[in-house]
């Protein structure tokens, strides 16, 4: 049985029954190696420790360099889905480099189609988001473009 954490702010009760009574800490399972990314530059991200140069695929424990389009526009579905695994995470973040000048509808609709939501950011709020998900513990995806800086 879990013991509810108290705070002598809160007025919590004992009774078990009460779940809003209780804090809830969520654990990852595994080896501990969840893949958060640690810092980018124009060549490359550290990720959990690692080094890698160029543009990378992320899930929850696994990176993989990736050979991405030139430009964010040019990707396709099938530049991804494979890569993603299945089932595939339903929720992908694209970090398209710098502000994206498009939404990529086009890519949106196709891997809807496949049952992934897209998310089209500059890498650099992709880094931040896709390390919130993961201590969230969210099933997620994440393409990551380099920056030009």
């Amino acid at each position: 049985m879990m013991t509810p954490l108290k705070s002598p702010n809160m007025n919590v009760t004992d009774d078990p029954k009460r779940d809003d009574n209780l804090v809830k800490i969520i654990s990852f399972d595994g080896d501990g190696s969840l893949q958060l990314i640690h810092g980018y530059d124009a060549s490359g991200f550290r990720i959990t420790g690692s080094r890698h140069e160029g543009p990378v695929i992320l899930l929850p424990r696994q990176t993989m360099t990736w050979k991405a389009p030139s430009d964010p526009e040019l990707l396709t579905a099938t530049d991804i889905v494979s890569a993603l695994g299945t089932p595939a995470p339903p929720l992908l973040i694209l970090g398209a480099g710098e502000a994206p000048q498009s939404p990529l509808l086009s890519l949106g609709a196709a891997l809807r189609a496949d049952g992934i939501n897209l998310e089209v950011m500059s890498t650099s709020a992709a880094c931040r988001t896709w390390n919130v998900l993961m201590s969230e513990g969210r099933n997620a995806a994440a393409c990551l473009y380099l920056t030009k800086k």
